[in-house]
């Protein structure tokens, strides 16, 4: 029996009858996704500069909140559980517990504005979605800086956590803001 969610278009699309079962290959299918991404990556101290901002932003906003929230949850769980899926192939709590772990909770708030935006029809045209995206982005820079700044000598949690990844954070934004449109003209059923 289908249940009943409010989900972003592109999701009621592409899983008109959305079941307990699509739900779960939905949420691992994120996380795996942004296990994926966290692998694009170059190696830099104390944080990494990753891809794993593109694939929250385009999880929140094609996934609806809960199951967005639950994607970045699983990713994380599985990743302080060992497994290697945070970048550069680490794993285990150290990551949480350590200078990256505002960034990796600061996805799981990303993920849930984004959603929630999405299924409030706040996502619609190009300019609100690249400005959802910046202000995602700007999130999870803010929150991953204020817990970095535990870590580094004082006063230079900007300059190791924030400022190095406004440009990536700005063209990371125009690149899921692109592809959104095409993707839900993919999968919107001819007439």
């Amino acid at each position: 029996m289908p249940m009943e969610t409010n989900q972003p278009a592109l999701v009621a699309r592409l899983f008109p009858e959305v079941t307990l079962k699509r739900n779960v290959i939905i949420v691992m299918a994120g996380a795996l996704f942004t296990a994926i991404c966290a692998q694009a990556s170059i190696p830099a101290w104390p944080v990494p500069i990753t891809l794993q901002t593109l694939a929250v932003t385009l999880c929140g906003l094609t996934m609806g909140s809960r199951l967005a929230i639950w994607s970045q949850l699983v990713y994380i769980s599985a990743g302080c559980c060992g497994l290697p899926i945070f970048a550069n192939f680490s794993g285990g709590i150290a990551n949480l517990a350590g200078p990256t772990g505002g960034y990796l909770v600061a996805f799981v708030v990303a993920a849930g504005f984004l959603g929630y935006a999405a299924e409030r029809g706040r996502a619609e045209n190009a300019l609100d979605i690249t400005s959802l995206l910046i202000a995602a982005n700007f999130v999870i820079l803010a929150l991953g800086t204020a817990w970095l700044a535990f870590f580094v000598p004082k006063g230079t949690a900007m300059a190791y956590g924030f400022y190095p990844f406004i440009g990536g954070a700005v063209i990371k934004s125009i690149v899921v803001a692109g592809l959104l449109p095409a993707a839900n003209r993919l999968v919107t059923p001819k007439e």
